[in-house]
């Protein structure tokens, strides 16, 4: 097994991003590391070979893609490395899962801030796990959010919690209530004491247009004071995500940039030193 000091910089990050967000593709970690997937795949041929990550094929995937996984040998090494550097270990080491949170907003977002790092960037992103330790923190556990960011653009930088919306809940479901069918628990948190909450936007990621449609409509008859902005899984696999997507309950039909959504919440975060990995 490899030992620490034989981790380049890049191979490490890699690493950690598997032990905090599951399994990923090697286009994901390219992404991530910033680097041609060529230069990612033979990072975690390094890694599988010192066996600190593992991986596997999905038999329904025709292009037969390798997933990888952080091994427990690379998630002792971790523990080890973070426990002698005095540095807090984080919940689940190892253990994560990936949510369609980090799919729909995570990678982009990720993505789009290598296209142009002098005017935008992700600057920071916390896991459903960290999230619901950031809320905790805040007197805030009795809300579910599936991830939490800080998008900085032309200067200013918007903090937010991001809620995804699972969906019709069970198999079967009335086509009438396909559109309202659990979405009121997407926010119920909010609704049970309305909390004033510290970041500049609350987004949801609606399944379809019809649920969209039927939040928005929703959040205008009974306004919260959480700033909600929502968009649909459609138009985020179509467009980036800090492009005009978001569309807010007082605004009508008109989409909105990531980054205009609230202009008076975009002030630099005062926890922005602790920045996600990126």
């Amino acid at each position: 097994m490899a030992g620490s000091r034989e981790l380049a910089p890049r191979r490490w990050r890699i690493l950690s991003f598997l032990a905090l967000h599951g399994m990923a593709a090697t286009s994901d970690i390219a992404v991530v590391a910033g680097v041609p997937r060529l230069t990612a795949h033979r990072d975690l041929t390094w890694l599988h070979a010192a066996g600190l990550v593992g991986r596997e094929r999905a038999a329904e995937d025709r292009a037969h893609a390798w997933w990888y996984r952080i091994t427990d040998e690379g998630t002792d090494l971790l523990n080890r490395d973070l426990v002698a550097a005095g540095r807090r270990v984080p919940l689940r080491l190892g253990q994560r899962g990936w949510g369609a949170a980090h799919y729909l907003l995570f990678l982009p977002l990720l993505a789009v801030s290598r296209q142009d790092p002098g005017r935008w960037g992700l600057l920071q992103w916390l896991t459903t796990v960290d999230t619901s330790v950031w809320l905790r923190e805040r007197g805030l556990a009795h809300l579910r959010a599936d991830g939490y960011g800080a998008w900085v653009e032309d200067g200013r930088c918007l903090r937010f919690l991001v809620h995804v919306d699972p969906g019709p809940v069970g198999e079967v479901i009335a086509e009438h209530e396909r559109s309202t069918a659990g979405l009121g628990a997407v926010l119920a948190g909010y609704r049970r004491t309305d909390p004033i909450v510290p970041v500049g936007a609350v987004l949801v990621l609606a399944r379809d247009a019809a649920r969209e449609a039927k939040l928005l409509a929703d959040l205008a008859d009974r306004p919260l004071r959480a700033p909600i902005a929502a968009t649909t899984v459609d138009l985020l696999h179509r467009h980036w995500p800090h492009e005009q997507v978001w569309m807010v309950p007082t605004t009508g039909a008109a989409r909105h940039r990531l980054i205009d959504l609230f202009p008076s919440a975009g002030a630099i975060p005062d926890d922005s030193k602790a920045a996600g990995p990126q």
